[in-house]
């Protein structure tokens, strides 16, 4: 149980990081930067968090 609220956090982490990165990067609040996340995500058929890995690690940009 442990290894997975390990897993569980660090993707509640990297998903924070993307929301910053995706604000910062077009101006908007962090809500609207979530929202902009989320819907490539669903729009793509992609997990949440592979998608925030995207973005915090430089290869997806949206």
């Amino acid at each position: 149980m442990n290894g997975q609220f390990q897993q569980a956090l660090k993707s509640r982490i990297l998903i924070e990081q993307a929301k910053g990165v995706l604000a910062q990067r077009h101006g908007m609040p962090i809500d609207e930067a979530f929202s902009l996340l989320r819907t490539y995500a669903r729009t793509s058929s992609s997990k949440l968090h592979d998608i925030a890995d995207g973005v915090v690690h430089h290869w997806l940009s949206f």
